[in-house]
């Protein structure tokens, strides 16, 4: 269980590094015209993506939370995955409900800002699980 642990939390790393220096800098270059359009283009790709592996995160900290007796190592990341999905929930996702209705660049770049969250927290959690 662990070894699935660290592969779903790698991948999530590499995503959110392709996401956070590609994909959310690129609604900048948009059209206007098409950008509502694009973006709900990707956020319907990338749920089908990220969906998946972040539930799959959450369910195996759990598990493997329960089944080390709370060991600090998965306290640990519990308590990453908690903030991740804290921010997903009350600074990206609401960034992207604005982006569904029209481009804006002060909503791009909150997103932009705001996502590096997550990207450092799921970065740091992957080192952390290198070292453990």
């Amino acid at each position: 269980m662990e070894q699935l642990y660290f592969a779903v939390s790698w991948a999530l790393v590499g995503l959110i590094w392709v996401i956070q220096l590609v994909k959310y800098p690129a609604f900048h270059f948009v059209d206007v015209s098409r950008f509502v359009e694009y973006h709900q283009h990707h956020t319907r790709s990338i749920t089908i993506i990220v969906a998946p592996l972040m539930m799959a995160e959450l369910a195996l900290t759990g598990w493997l939370l329960w089944q080390s007796g709370w060991s600090a190592k998965y306290l640990i990341s519990a308590a990453v995955v908690g903030a991740i999905w804290l921010s997903t929930m009350t600074l990206q996702i609401p960034q992207h409900q604005v982006l569904d209705k029209k481009k804006n660049e002060k909503a791009i770049d909150k997103l932009i800002k705001t996502n590096w969250i997550r990207t450092i927290l799921w970065t740091l959690k992957g080192i952390w699980l290198l070292g453990i």
